[in-house]
């Protein structure tokens, strides 16, 4: 049986874990599916003070010889206060079908609300399922695409060495979600998002590019 993380080891973990600025403020992977290449995303982290803004693009096209058969692109916009999150924006177009997201915290909590989404409120610790920050396993995760607000389970599975691009590998710790959100995602020893594993249409796998 997986050991759990329970609410005394979470309120531990947000005590040590400040928002993660990677060497260059910049995130890239490759993303492959079933081991061949299908996209890319990149993050650039914009540290202005107090104020910090993640924007945060992906590409992703799967094919058969020259033909599309998938096509999906993401561009997300965090901003973050003092450590604090304050309001995100998505614009997603998969396989032809867009979505936009806005989300704000306000007074009374997280206002979520897009083009396929009616406005509700989320929790106030509801953060953007959006990888890079290790704080998202606290509390609530909001889907950016969908606007959906989910709290999976979560358990510590271990550190292990992954491969990096163009060569190397990077020693990060696994955390498995399961129930609303089934997913596998790494953090290296400073937590910096390094990696994500799931199944969706073939196994999805995300490589750190490095340098």
């Amino acid at each position: 049986m997986q050991p759990s993380i329970d609410r005394r080891s979470f309120i531990a973990m947000a005590a040590a874990v400040a928002i993660p600025l990677p060497q260059g403020n910049r995130l890239s992977f490759d993303v492959f599916r079933n081991g061949s290449k299908v996209g890319e995303q990149h993050l650039r982290f914009i540290d202005a003070g107090d104020m910090l803004t993640v924007d945060n693009h992906v590409e992703l096209k799967v094919g058969l010889l020259a033909i599309p058969l998938f096509r999906y692109t993401a561009h997300i916009v965090e901003h973050w206060r003092d450590e604090q999150f304050v309001s995100a924006t998505s614009a997603i177009n998969d396989n032809g079908t867009p979505y936009q997201l806005f989300v704000e915290r306000q007074s009374s909590g997280v206002v979520i609300q897009g083009n396929r989404t009616p406005r509700y409120v989320a929790p106030a610790n509801a953060l953007p399922l959006t990888y890079w920050n290790k704080a998202m396993l606290r509390g609530p995760m909001i889907n950016m695409q969908t606007g959906h607000t989910d709290t999976p389970r979560i358990a510590k599975l271990g550190w292990f060495k992954l491969p990096a691009l163009p060569s190397g590998t990077v020693t990060a710790e696994q955390y498995k979600l399961t129930g609303p959100i089934r997913l596998s995602v790494y953090y290296d020893q400073k937590n910096i998002w390094s990696s994500l594993a799931f199944d969706h249409k073939g196994h999805i796998t995300y490589k750190p590019v490095r340098g």
